[in-house]
């Protein structure tokens, strides 16, 4: 409790109380970045720059580091051959651990998100693209709702990432498995087809997964050429029911 008499507050040691709250210092590196105050490192993409600091930098990227000391400048950094939006939100993430998107319908940011997660593999920032993984699955699991939007998010994962770096392709095969029966009943069955085809390995994937996890509700889409009848139509197929022989349960696989 404080006391009344005395001009000044103590504590029952004898020590000064604090007269004020310590300053945060992710703020005051935030703050760094937007006065340059102390700034040895200008980054630049086109016409846009940022005042930043080598030890801030060169300590969460050894990519950047290298292209540092490689630059003609040792004080200039020139990013240009990367997404400026990408750039952009990893400057945020340097400076405060974190980036914001300004998130809508219908895409949520998914091809943002996707963008910084390759650009954090290609400088080599393990946490900005752990984040950006997060913030992809987030958005795509609770505000995407438009079939489309995640067929084009595939298309885009798998023309841009490989499987050294897995983590997007992870999350578009669980979310493709977890609405598999309904792509396959529901309108958007031709387009989930179209996707399978165009992009074989998301497709091989899917069976790998559901292989490997059983207990997942099985329907495999096989296309079919029969020999003496010719092609099928689109759409027209058979379903078997079989005994899965990891669980045990029924489980029905879909021919088309």
């Amino acid at each position: 409790m404080s006391s009344a008499s005395g001009s000044s507050s103590t504590s029952s040691e004898g020590t000064s109380a604090p007269t004020q709250v310590a300053h945060n210092p992710m703020e005051a590196l935030q703050s760094s970045l937007a006065s340059g105050k102390f700034s040895d490192l200008t980054i630049t993409h086109g016409n846009q720059s940022w005042s930043a600091h080598r030890v801030v930098v060169c300590s969460q990227s050894s990519v950047l580091e290298s292209m540092i000391m490689a630059a003609e400048s040792p004080n200039i950094l020139r990013l240009d051959k990367y997404d400026y939006e990408a750039v952009s939100m990893m400057m945020e993430y340097l400076y405060g651990s974190n980036y914001t998107t300004q998130d809508s319908a219908p895409h949520f940011s998914l091809p943002l998100h996707i963008s910084i997660f390759n650009l954090a593999v290609d400088l080599s920032i393990p946490g900005l693209k752990s984040l950006a993984v997060l913030k992809f699955r987030y958005n795509l699991n609770n505000y995407v709702n438009e079939p489309t939007i995640f067929f084009a998010a595939v298309r885009s994962i798998y023309e841009t990432t490989t499987r050294e770096n897995p983590e997007l392709r992870l999350a578009t095969l669980d979310a493709g498995i977890s609405e598999l029966r309904n792509m396959l009943n529901g309108p958007h069955k031709p387009g989930f087809f179209r996707l399978t085809q165009e992009v074989p390995d998301f497709q091989a994937e899917i069976y790998l997964l559901m292989l490997e996890n059983p207990t997942r509700p099985m329907e495999v889409m096989a296309p079919e050429l029969c020999q003496e009848c010719g092609p099928r139509e689109e759409g027209d197929g058979y379903e078997v029911t079989t005994e899965c022989k990891g669980c045990g349960e029924e489980r029905t696989l879909a021919f088309y």
